[in-house]
């Protein structure tokens, strides 16, 4: 929808100067309804109260998108794909808050990824339509008799945390009655160039929560155990004086001395960086926690000011549609460990690489774990929605698709990162069925795999975008060696064999000629450059090459025994996240089941069991 489509003649609103989580309210008046309902887009992210109380347990809506223009930069070289860009806006029914007389409907906004990526200042733009018992309706827009103040979150920033000054609270606030005389008016802003939608995934919500035990008490604070790795916050009770500041801090993990350790947060060259919300009392108890932002944790401390009454879960509603037990401890925590793992990379609408350090929607992350998430989980309006983002983020000149979606500068590789614009609406459609996925990509990957000819030299794939990492395989046990065309050559056949199972189903079978010459060409270059007819062996089978080349019909009787007599010596994986998936794969569907469970099941140096 356009922005008229959507929002009529509502305005978009700001600040009237720089403030990236402030708190806007407006009255209106309502006669006796039937019916209400409104229309509203917070940008970064927004929660909604009418007269007080909040419309909705929602937390970071509306979701992440390529919100609209901007220019990125990776290493310093500016980025000249251009994309498409959405924006998602959010419909509540309203009805059981709106009382005859006045009203107000308060918003409170944070920045998000909106603000924290560089797209603009928080801004917000709403329409509501009340219909009364006679079957009137009353439209009533966002506009500049709003007005505004500083909310008590004074900083949020993505994957760090908050700052809250309850100084600076107004209670009330959200309600009629409230004197606004000192809040400052709202300015009207350009609304933002793009796509409009409804929100139509899971939103995230506290899912549960958890009862924190006592870890060790020291002077000025004390550390907490959740109990299990999650995603969301600590609920705290703030308990000092005026003035003073309540300090939490979050670790997956503790160190050998026993304090927190926040290595799994940073880079080796940013080891002080750490996830932190501030609370500043006002002398008051509150009940505090973040609202912007989630923090991914075991451990934490909080200062002896202030004391943790819970820890929420919190990540997207989705629901788990799968059950597994088996007589295998390992295979049994594997299972529990992947659900939780996944529900922990599901936030505002993202399946993200790692909840606690980018949080990004990486796309050889979410093409290698799609296929389990949707069979485990109810994925089907999620990854709906990620399938816009990776659509809205190929190039619109040269089909080019992102190593993320949404766009933020990351590293890569054209197979395995690129290939997720075939293998996510495949593995959509086979789950869903739903053909209209696979007519809206099917030229959109074909223009991909155009991209991926014109960077080729003698049939195999060398090179990206200028700049670009161009990987193959990834978070190999040691240093990766497997041959990155030879992986990024097997993507590109995977998918040219997916996309002539596509043709096939939306009947588009004139493109089988040039689809299956590209096969043969693509096969012939692997062989010619990898391939050892003396050992029967790819790339001498480093770190899973073998089976990486019998996995798109590459090799023959000798290469596949070499696989199976290698891991049965071995006994554990030396691939990495592409080459273990392949490898448990092809073993399973090549009668070598239980030499798969082994390696599943193992209890070596590299094992999911270590």
């Amino acid at each position: 929808m356009t922005h008229k489509e959507m929002f009529g003649s509502a305005k978009w609103v700001a600040p009237e100067v720089g403030c990236d989580q402030p708190t806007i309210r407006g009255a209106f008046s309502a006669p006796a309804i039937e019916a209400a309902e409104i229309t509203l887009c917070g940008l970064g992210f927004f929660e909604l109260y009418i007269n007080g109380q909040r419309v909705e347990e929602d937390y970071f809506v509306p979701g992440w998108t390529d919100y609209e223009d901007h220019r990125f930069e990776n290493g310093g070289q500016e980025i000249t794909d251009r994309f498409a860009h959405r924006i998602y806006c959010v419909k509540y029914d309203i009805t059981p808050f709106i009382k005859a007389g006045e009203n107000i409907i308060g918003v409170m906004l944070g920045a998000g990824w909106y603000k924290e990526i560089g797209y603009g200042d928080v801004k917000l733009c709403y329409t509501m339509t009340l219909t009364g018992h006679d079957g009137n309706t009353q439209t009533i827009h966002s506009n500049t008799d709003l007005k505004w103040a500083q909310s008590p979150i004074t900083q949020s920033r993505m994957l760090k945390g908050e700052t809250h000054d309850y100084r600076l609270e107004a209670a009330g606030w959200n309600t009629p009655g409230f004197d606004d005389s000192a809040w400052q008016q709202v300015k009207e802003v350009r609304a933002p160039e793009s796509d409009f939608l409804l929100w139509d995934c899971p939103p995230d919500r506290v899912i549960r929560k958890l009862a924190p035990k006592v870890v060790k008490r020291f002077l000025n604070y004390t550390i907490y155990d959740a109990g299990e790795n999650i995603t969301g916050w600590p609920v705290i009770e703030l308990l000092g004086k005026k003035g003073s500041k309540a300090v939490a801090y979050y670790t997956e993990e503790l160190g050998k001395t026993g304090l927190l350790n926040s290595a799994t947060y940073t880079y080796k060259h940013s080891r002080k960086r750490m996830q932190m919300d501030t609370y500043i009392s006002d002398g008051k108890k509150h009940r505090v926690h973040p609202h912007f932002v989630w923090h991914a944790f075991r451990y934490f401390s909080v200062t002896n000011n202030a004391r943790p009454l819970s820890v929420a879960v919190v990540h997207s509603n989705v629901a788990v549609t799968s059950a597994f037990e088996c007589g295998n401890k390992n295979l049994n925590w594997l299972y529990d460990a992947f659900i939780r793992t996944q529900l922990c990379n599901m936030h505002a609408g993202i399946p993200s690489d790692c909840p606690q350090r980018e949080g990004r929607g990486y796309t050889g992350d979410g093409q290698l774990v799609c296929d389990a998430a949707m069979l485990l989980l109810d994925g089907q309006k999620f990854y709906k929605k990620w399938l816009g983002d990776i659509a809205d983020c190929q190039d619109k000149k040269t089909g080019h698709v992102q190593y993320t979606a949404p766009y933020w500068p990351s590293g890569g590789g054209p197979g395995g990162w690129g290939c997720a614009i075939v293998e996510v609406p495949y593995t959509y459609y086979l789950h869903y069925g739903d053909k209209t996925v696979l007519k809206d990509f099917f030229p959109k990957m074909l223009r991909y795999f155009d991209y991926l000819e014109a960077h080729s030299e003698d049939g195999l794939i060398t090179s990206d975008y200028p700049g670009a990492w161009c990987l193959g395989d990834w978070c190999t046990p040691d240093d990766i060696k497997i041959p990155a065309p030879l992986v990024n050559n097997y993507f590109y056949i995977k998918s040219l064999f997916r996309v002539l199972e596509i043709a096939s189903i939306i009947g588009r079978e004139d493109i089988f000629p040039e689809m299956e010459k590209r096969i043969t060409e693509r096969k012939a270059a692997i062989e010619k450059t990898y391939y050892n007819a003396d050992t029967g062996d790819f790339a001498d089978d480093i770190q899973g090459a073998n089976s990486f080349a019998v996995d798109i019909g590459l090799g023959g009787e000798k290469t596949f025994n070499n696989i199976t007599e290698k891991y049965r010596k071995l006994g554990m994986y030396d691939t990495g996240i592409f080459g273990t998936d392949i490898l448990t794969r092809i073993l399973f569907e090549r009668t070598q089941g239980q030499l798969a469970f082994d390696l599943l099941a193992g209890e070596k140096k590299v094992s999911f069991h270590t």
